[in-house]
Formats: C-alpha cells, sequence, structure tokens
C-alpha cells in the first residue's frame, strides 16, 4: 500500500513537472513538441483554447481503454499523469510564470529549448514506464498497437507517429521550418534520454560458471551481495565427468563484487554477458 502511493505521488509530482517544463521552454518558443500534447499545443496556438483542457479531453476515451484492454494499474497511474498534468497547465494559466519563461532576441532559445524540453520529457517518460505508467497520448495509442501486434517495435511506433505530428507543424506555424526542426529535436533529445535511463535499469550481467564449488559459491553469493543463482546439472562432453554450472543474472553494480568472490575459487570457468531483465515496461494484464 504504501508503495502504491509513493507511486500516485511521484506520478503526480512528474506531471506537474511536465507541465512546467512546457510552460518554460515549449510555449514561448512556439514549436509543438510529439505526442497528443503536440497537437494540442498546435490547436491551442491555433485557436486559444488551453490545452490543459484539450489534452484531458482527448485522453478521457484512451485511458478507458486502456483500463480495459491494458491493464487497471497502467491505466489508473496515466490517469493520474494526465490529470494532473492538465490541471497543472490551466493553473499556468492563471499564474504569472513569463519571468521563468526561456525565450531570448539572440535566437538561441530556438536550438536549447528543444533540447531541454526533450531532456527533461525523456526523464520524466523513463520514471513513468518504471513505474508501470505513461504519459497518456500517444504512449497509450502505441501500448494498443503493441498489445494487437507484438511484433512491432514500440518506439518505432512512437517515433513514426511523433514525425507525423512534427511534419504538420510546418502548415500550422506560417509554412516555417524551425517549429519542424525543433519538434523533430525534441523527439530526438526525448527518445534517446528516455531510452538511455530505461535501458541502464534493466541491463544485467549474466553468469555462467562452471566450478566444482558450486554450492560454496553460490552461497557466498547469496549470503554477501543477496543475489539469487541457480546450480545446473552439467556433463563433459569429451571427459564425461559431472559438473556443475551456476547461472546468475545481477546487477550491474553487484556484478564486480561476484567477479570478487568468483576469485577465490581457482577451478572456475566463467562466461559473461549482458542481458535485459525485462521485455516491456509496460505489464499487460
Amino acid at each position: 500500500m504504501f508503495k502504491k502511493i509513493f507511486e500516485y505521488i511521484a506520478m503526480t509530482f512528474f506531471a506537474f513537472l511536465a507541465a512546467v517544463n512546457y510552460s518554460v521552454f515549449v510555449f514561448p518558443n512556439k514549436f509543438a513538441p510529439a505526442g497528443i500534447d503536440g497537437i494540442c499545443t498546435m490547436i491551442q496556438d491555433l485557436s486559444n483554447i488551453n490545452m490543459g483542457y484539450l489534452a484531458l479531453f482527448i485522453n478521457i476515451p484512451l485511458l478507458i481503454a486502456a483500463f480495459f484492454i491494458l491493464s487497471r494499474d497502467f491505466a489508473i497511474k496515466s490517469t493520474i499523469f494526465v490529470v494532473s498534468f492538465s490541471l497543472s497547465i490551466i493553473l499556468f494559466k492563471y499564474i504569472d510564470i513569463s519571468r521563468f519563461y526561456y525565450a531570448t532576441n539572440t535566437g538561441t532559445s530556438i536550438v536549447l529549448s528543444p533540447i531541454a524540453a526533450g531532456t527533461i520529457r525523456g526523464i520524466i517518460y523513463a520514471v513513468t514506464l518504471r513505474f508501470n505508467g505513461s504519459a497518456g497520448g500517444i504512449d497509450i495509442i502505441a501500448a494498443l498497437i503493441k498489445k494487437n501486434k507484438p511484433h512491432l517495435n514500440f518506439m518505432n511506433i512512437l517515433f513514426f507517429i511523433n514525425m507525423l505530428i512534427a511534419l504538420s507543424s510546418y502548415f500550422v506555424y506560417d509554412m516555417m521550418i524551425e517549429p519542424v526542426i525543433c519538434s523533430m529535436l525534441y523527439s530526438f533529445v526525448n527518445s534517446n534520454i528516455s531510452n538511455t535511463l530505461r535501458l541502464s535499469k534493466i541491463e544485467s550481467i549474466r553468469f555462467e560458471i562452471i566450478t566444482s564449488n558450486a554450492q560454496e559459491l553460490c552461497s557466498d553469493i547469496s549470503s554477501k551481495t543477496h543475489q539469487k543463482a541457480t546450480i545446473i546439472n552439467a556433463q563433459g562432453a569429451y571427459t564425461g565427468s559431472n559438473r556443475k554450472i551456476i547461472l546468475c543474472v545481477a546487477e550491474k553494480e553487484k556484478a564486480p563484487y561476484i567477479e570478487d568472490l568468483i576469485l577465490k575459487y581457482s577451478d572456475c570457468i566463467v562466461f559473461k554477458s549482458t542481458v535485459s531483465n525485462s521485455i516491456s515496461g509496460i505489464e499487460y494484464k
């Protein structure tokens, strides 16, 4: 229960941070970021309708679909993010935060604003996935597509949709190429930052250890690194002798400690590789 409450609070905080990110870096520089929020930003610039209302309205059917088709936990956390983000955007309309806007007379903000906004959004995206949630919008659309077409790459789906949004911004912002470039730059930075953070969390080191001291080594690994290991019976193809193989998938931070333990046993033959211990950040049920 405490873990759930912490995750809900975290989703609320990062949604507020996303709203600050949009208000400070995106809106003052007139470009459409990725996703449904990018579409809402373009509609806001054309009609002066607050994107907070638009984002909430568009996401409602997507959140309902996620609740029944994907996962209740995923849908609830995504709803918390979407509602918190939309309310924060609406709130900022009544609070003067113009002193924090990143926009300069030299034009440097045209390049630096999508880099800064994409970096912050990438961090938020990685965290929301880590909590089995999303920021709504095309994250849910891509997840629904992935659910029915599991052979498709999740990140490729997002990239394709974001490129369509970036190209459409050309017609919204007076047929100028700069907003399109900013949108593409935002998407590129966002994607790379989120992928780097997401993969850095799920990559692990796999040890395959052939030894005659399997029980002793497993005991050391368990007691000194709190890491689980499995002993597999094996037979040499040439000599026919019986040996033991220890299979251990450890967090990258624990790998050096396991290597030190292995060095205590002189007969070990070790194979080490990098693996992923998670297929997807979204849990389907």
